[in-house]
């Protein structure tokens, strides 16, 4: 939600309460809001506040930080007034060196209650105020007498302590006066600089990740692969017909194709007119590249080019905004993304970024910020260390989004990029079985599974893979221990109990198959697959009764469930209620109009009724979907003899 740019609690301005003491009665404070007087009540949305005496003048000045912008704000207190201080810094030796907890009171003559300040480590939400106690003393100037009660217990008092100055208090000696030093940072004044707005973002890559190879429709009818295997670099631009300066970037990547193609970039221009949630038709884009007889690759992009789009904006950018166009990827020759570009970059910055990608990370880094410095991470190990962890993560979670998406050789090329930068991350070794196990690769799905498990044998999904592996080779005694071991490190991981279920089922041991899919429906009560297999397995038992609980709810859960109404249907049937049995065979032929199974207990429901023409509909559309349908052929000829055909 925070990283596209909206918040739970926004529009909160900072605030300001005055103190008035408290009311006639003697009980309750009263506080007046003097937010605007003060000078205090800015219009962003505020979220911490760091009080410190920063010009050492003996009044206190605001740091103040906001969720938007300007996300960092300095107040200086230049009250005019002459009244008083007192300022202290404390150093403990008995207890801790910060004094943290420390309580200290400054009595003034005349007053009943002492100034009281406490040392503290964290005083509000995200902020951390200067541990300097500062003691407003009003118009009184003379020496005053201080008491500082240390966190070990030990209290010191201090008599005639001048005011009008900052001192260190060394527990166990008398108070230091100190000076601030005579260089300074001075803080010239300054109204707020908005930044010029511009439709111009260039983001240059610190994580090289891997382009997946995607393929597109040319105009021309053939297919295109961008950012293709020609060892060149290669610029992804997106456009749409619609778009006035994704035409004119257009155009000016035509005037200018002899200086891209001379520099080693080729341009694959892809529309996004009709895909997602455009509403634009892809015959404009068509017209529109044609008549501007475009010399580069032009074709239209799809659903999955867009998926694999969206996934790099999110992972490459702090803010999950809605993508814009134009925007544009500039792959280097190797296949890894170098620059993102929102908006017209323009020729020459295209060029000029054609050596990004082989730059140290340390200097990827330094020219993605923007910011002038020098980079930590050659000399820093721990520095280096977490760049690294950065890299490995970023590329992972890539790797999970191309998996998710079922882009299935980019997942696998980021998973091993990833174990090669952590080849002690188990996690990505599992992941990249399951790349394997969805190809039905399962004999390399089981080395990666045992070599995650090698790093960590605690580890009850990669087992469950395993386990799910080698019951796809026949190896069931292999198998049910590699699930029992999922259950024995967590009893409640989801579908183990189910895979359990399945195998038992499999080997004819009903009774206990019920028991597992039973202990899946309690540990996974959201499943409906396991509800609809404990119903299954109930009717297996002729336990009709007992069915139709579990297949119900697995129909609420998921009402697409073309099996799971079929099997109700069957419950039903075999408890005499033939009318709910009707009711369900058709709601799982509406949801799945070629499911074989239902489309025969449809038919034989109608043949039970005398319903012969509707039967032999049924029986009809089977053996359309399933020729062989043994079942089918025979309950057809068997409506036709009634029927006299």
């Amino acid at each position: 939600m925070m990283k596209r740019g909206r918040s739970w609690s926004g529009r909160e301005r900072h605030c300001a309460y005055l103190n008035l003491g408290k009311g006639a009665d003697g009980k309750l404070a009263r506080f007046a809001n003097v937010s605007a007087v003060a000078g205090f009540d800015y219009p962003e949305d505020g979220r911490a506040l760091c009080l410190t005496d920063w010009d050492h003048d003996g009044d206190l000045d605001f740091w103040l930080s906001n969720r938007t912008s300007p996300q960092l704000r300095f107040l200086r207190n230049d009250a005019t007034k002459g009244n008083h201080f007192l300022a202290l810094r404390l150093r403990g030796t008995e207890g801790n060196r910060d004094a943290i907890g420390a309580r200290v009171e400054v009595a003034l003559p005349g007053r009943a209650v002492p100034l009281l300040r406490t040392v503290r480590a964290g005083d509000g939400y995200l902020a951390q105020s200067s541990k300097d106690l500062v003691f407003g003393l009003g118009e009184f100037g003379g020496e005053v007498r201080t008491t500082i009660r240390w966190p070990g217990g030990a209290v010191e008092v201090f008599e005639k302590v001048a005011v009008d100055a900052h001192y260190r208090v060394t527990e166990g000696k008398n108070p230091v006066r100190w000076k601030r030093p005579a260089s300074e940072l001075a803080l010239k004044d300054s109204p707020p600089q908005p930044a010029i707005a511009s439709s111009q973002v260039r983001i240059p890559m610190v994580t090289l990740l891997k382009v997946p190879n995607m393929k597109y429709e040319s105009f021309d009818g053939s297919e295109g692969e961008a950012p293709g295997r020609s060892g060149r670099a290669t610029l992804i631009n997106f456009w749409a017909s619609w778009c006035a300066p994704c035409l004119q970037e257009l155009a000016d990547f035509k005037e200018r194709h002899a200086e891209l193609q001379q520099a080693g970039i080729d341009v694959v221009a892809l529309a996004l007119d009709g895909v997602g949630a455009d509403s634009g038709d892809p015959a404009d884009a068509k017209r529109e590249a044609a008549r501007a007889k475009l010399p580069f690759a032009v074709g239209r992009a799809n659903e999955q080019i867009l998926t694999v789009l969206e996934r790099l904006h999110v992972r490459l950018t702090p803010m999950e905004l809605e993508l814009v166009i134009p925007i544009s990827l500039l792959v280097d020759k190797e296949g890894r993304l170098a620059v993102l570009y929102k908006g017209t970059p323009g020729v020459d910055r295209i060029v000029a970024d054609l050596a990004h990608s082989s730059l140290s990370r340390a200097e990827r880094l330094r020219t993605s910020t923007g910011l002038e410095g020098v980079s930590l991470e050659s000399n820093h190990p721990s520095v280096a260390k977490a760049a690294d962890q950065l890299e490995i993560m970023q590329r992972f979670q890539f790797a999970q989004d191309m998996w998710e998406g079922r882009l299935l050789d980019s997942a696998e090329v980021q998973f091993k990029e990833t174990l090669a930068l952590a080849p002690e991350f188990a996690e990505a070794a599992s992941n990249l079985g399951l790349v394997h196990a969805i190809r039905g690769e399962h004999s390399q799905a089981m080395d990666f599974y045992r070599r995650a498990l090698s790093l960590r044998d605690d580890f009850p999904s990669a087992h469950f893979n395993l386990g799910l592996s080698l019951e796809a080779q026949e190896r069931v005694i292999e198998a049910r221990r590699s699930f029992l071991k999922a259950l024995e490190l967590d009893p409640e991981q989801p579908k183990v109990n189910d895979a359990l279920g399945l195998l038992h089922a499999k080997l004819g041991e009903l009774a206990l198959a019920r028991e597992y899919f039973q202990a899946e429906t309690k540990v996974n009560p959201g499943f409906a697959e396991g509800f609809n297999h404990l119903g299954l397995i109930h009717l297996s038992l002729n336990e009709a009764q007992g069915a139709v609980s579990p297949l119900r709810r697995a129909i609420e859960l998921d009402p697409k469930n073309a099996d799971s109404c079929n099997n109700l249907g069957l419950a039903y049937k075999r408890l005499g209620r033939l009318g709910e049995a009707g009711t369900a065979f058709e709601m799982s032929v509406r949801i799945a109009p070629r499911f074989v199974p239902a489309l025969i207990n449809l038919g034989l429901h109608h043949l039970d009724r005398g319903e012969l023409v509707e039967a032999e509909k049924r029986f009809s559309q089977a053996l359309t979907v399933q020729p062989n349908s043994e079942m089918a052929r025979r309950n057809l000829g068997r409506v036709r003899t009634l029927l006299g055909k």
